[in-house]
This record gives C-alpha cells, sequence and structure tokens, in this order.
C-alpha cells in the first residue's frame, strides 16, 4: 500500500495528524481510496483507448494491404486475447463463388424439389412399369390410409393393410372419445403455446368429425370411405409434399425424412390426379370391376352400391386434385415471396 500523501487528498490542504482534514472535513482514508479509485479507472480508460487506436490503426493498415494485393503479417490485439479454443472471426471471410450458404442452398432446394418432382411423378405414374413399381411400393399403402382415415372421421373404426381396410359395421363410440381427445389436445397445446396453426387445425379438424360423426348417414359415410381412397390419396400426398418446407432444425429436416416423403406424396397425388384427369375423355381408364380378395374396386362401389354416376365420381376426384394443387402451389408462393432476397442473392 501506498504511504498517505503529504496533503489532502480532496482539496489540497496540509494534512494534519487527525483522521479528518480541518480544511474540508473529509476523512483522509475514504479520499484516497476514491482517489485510488479514480485513478485505476482512468488508467483502465487509457488502456482501453489505446487498444481501440491500435485496432483501428491496424484495420486501416489492412485495408491499405489489400488494395495493394498484399497480406498483413500481423494480427489484431482483440483476437489474440481471446481463448485459444474460441475460433476467431476477425478479419475478412472469402467465399468461393461456387460454394452457398446453408440459406441460399435451401431456397434454391425449396424453389426446385416440389416442381420437379410432380412433374417427375406425372410421367413416371404415365409409365405402365414404373406405375407398377410405384402403386405396388408407394402409392397403395396411402390409398389405403386414406379410407382409414375417412372411416375415423365418420366415426368407424378401420384397419388400413397393404390391399385393403377393413372397416367396422357400425360406429365406434371409442373411435370418436378418442380422436376428439387428440384434436381437443391439440387445440390446447396450441393456446398455450401460442401456436396459432396448432389451433386452426385442431378446431377443422374436430369440426369434420363433428360432421363426419353426426352430419352423415351411415349410408353416406359408408359411400364417403369408399371416395377416400383416390382423394385421401391425393390429401395425403399432399401433406407429405407440405413437409419438404419444415423449417432447418426440425426432426424431419435434421433427418432428411422430408426428402422420402416429397418422393411419397408427389407419387401418391399423381399416381390419383393423373388417372382422374385422363378419365375425363378415357372413361375406361376409370378401374371398375371387382378386386381379388377385396370385393368391389371402389368406383363400382360408388355407383353400383351409393347409386353415384360416373360424371360425378370423376368430377369430385378431379376436383380434390386441383384444390391439392392449389393449395401446393400456395405454399410454393408464399416460401417464393418470404426468401425472395435470399433467391435475388
Amino acid at each position: 500500500m501506498s504511504p498517505p500523501s503529504a496533503s489532502c487528498p480532496r482539496c489540497g490542504a496540509p494534512r494534519v495528524a487527525g483522521p479528518e482534514c480541518p480544511a474540508c472535513g473529509v476523512i483522509y482514508l475514504r479520499a484516497e481510496a476514491r482517489a485510488a479509485t479514480r485513478q485505476a479507472e482512468a488508467r483502465d480508460r487509457e488502456a482501453r483507448e489505446a487498444a481501440q487506436r491500435e485496432a483501428e490503426d491496424q484495420r486501416a493498415a489492412l485495408r491499405e494491404a489489400l488494395e495493394a494485393h498484399t497480406v498483413p503479417t500481423f494480427a489484431s490485439p482483440l483476437a489474440a486475447a481471446r481463448p485459444a479454443t474460441e475460433p476467431s472471426t476477425e478479419g475478412i471471410t472469402f467465399h468461393p463463388g461456387g460454394e452457398l450458404s446453408d440459406g441460399a442452398l435451401e431456397a434454391r432446394l425449396r424453389l426446385a424439389v416440389l416442381p420437379v418432382a410432380l412433374v417427375g411423378a406425372w410421367f413416371a405414374v404415365q409409365s405402365p412399369f414404373f406405375h407398377f413399381l410405384i402403386r405396388t411400393f408407394l402409392t397403395m399403402p396411402v390409398h389405403e390410409l386414406g379410407h382409414a382415415v375417412t372411416a375415423w372421421f365418420c366415426g368407424y373404426s378401420a384397419t388400413p393393410t397393404l390391399w385393403v381396410t377393413h372397416v367396422s359395421p357400425e360406429r365406434s363410440t371409442f373411435v370418436v372419445l378418442l380422436l376428439s381427445g387428440l384434436l381437443g389436445a391439440l387445440v390446447w397445446q396450441g393456446w398455450k403455446r401460442r401456436r396459432w396453426a396448432w389451433m386452426g387445425v385442431g378446431a377443422v379438424l374436430l369440426a369434420a368429425l363433428g360432421a363426419g360423426r353426426f352430419g352423415l348417414s351411415p349410408v353416406q359415410a359408408r359411400a364417403l370411405i369408399y371416395f377416400g381412397g383416390d382423394a385421401g390419396r391425393m390429401v395425403l400426398g399432399t401433406l407429405l409434399m407440405a413437409t419438404f418446407f419444415v423449417p432447418p432444425g426440425h426432426y424431419l429436416h435434421r433427418h432428411q425424412l422430408r426428402w422420402g416423403f416429397v418422393v411419397i406424396g408427389a407419387a401418391a397425388l399423381m399416381d390419383s390426379f393423373e388417372m382422374w384427369w385422363a378419365a375425363r375423355t378415357h372413361v375406361d381408364r376409370i378401374p371398375f370391376g371387382r378386386v381379388e380378395g377385396a370385393g368391389l374396386s371402389d368406383p363400382s362401389a360408388l355407383v353400383d352400391v351409393y347409386g353415384w354416376n360416373i360424371s360425378r365420381v370423376i368430377h369430385w376426384n378431379v376436383n380434390v386434385g386441383l384444390a391439392c394443387l392449389a393449395a401446393l402451389a400456395a405454399l410454393y408462393v408464399v416460401f417464393l415471396w418470404r426468401a425472395r432476397d435470399v433467391l435475388r442473392g
């Protein structure tokens, strides 16, 4: 500790033997402590200002060196003071012309993948060989799931398999309560977490469940379940394709599941839509008849059992397909609008 000064730290009067200054009344020890603190702050401030001036000088030298196409040999004092384990971000980062940032790459993928998948699936389902492979391994499970989901929302218990969906003969109260509980939980979590999309989806599905269970007679519900095969395949295919737009960091994005979903979704959507679009002028494309082990095909059941005419079957399926394509187009346009600055570079 430094010896006490010969004068008062506050007023500069000669120091006396007592603890207080007779001129200003300050206590010498407190005044000396405050003076020492001020001196230390002044030294720190001067050191920071000196470091800033040195950094500015080195940045100026860096600019001059870059203009002269030379590389400076010194390191920034701010970067040198960092821990060895922390990567330095000072200086200029050069990006080769062929590399893209993650955001730009993701934007370009979203720009191209959906149109390419839809066009590729459209041509693939028109090839007999590829259509057989696609329907066998990709789209038939989605078709049967469409039957099952439609049955659930009409209040029936249903179990989808690879080629047939088993639907209960009577409506099931357990299925209605289970779906209501799950959708109610979705609405509750959406309200609790302020996820308004969750709330909206849950409310719409709850309304659909109520309409299917209490607004349709058993005969109407059965007809809708048959219709829900191809129509549900288009709707579910659209939802699968929409997963490609999940945000980075999402489970489907991290584990690359969205790539498989977009392929399956495009195949499912186009497998049904291409057939019903062609059926407008070629009725022979409609698969009337019986399916081995399953009974009447879906169009035959709608026409022969439930009294739908062929035009109605075609019209409804085509409208569902167009609505799905319109939903994908709207999602695509929203993405283009949000990513317009990234896509422009």
